[in-house]
């Protein structure tokens, strides 16, 4: 099945679609982004949480993962699009 990725920074790592037999938002996100010089481990071993919360907002379908029912264990389909969204902070 093909996954789309959108993305608000560049990260040629990354590509615009992916395909994949199956599998949940975590794996996907793990394949993808372990390759990228964001972070050598994705998934938090200890908590099984996304180790990049701070640093980007994931989308699937336009839905935050955090309100999606599973969460990071949603099963992905043909022709969903994920999008990862740099999260920019800024003070004074």
């Amino acid at each position: 099945m093909k996954i789309h990725i959108r993305k608000t920074v560049q990260i040629p790592e990354i590509p615009p679609a992916i395909e994949i037999e199956s599998g949940t938002l975590r794996s996907l996100l793990d394949s993808l982004l372990r390759p990228t010089y964001f972070a050598k481990e994705i998934i938090d071993a200890r908590t099984g949480n996304l180790s990049l919360d701070g640093l980007f907002q994931i989308d699937v379908n336009g839905i935050i993962y955090h309100g999606l029912p599973d969460g990071l264990d949603t099963e992905l389909h043909d022709g969903d699009t994920i999008t990862l969204t740099l999260i920019l902070l800024g003070g004074g």
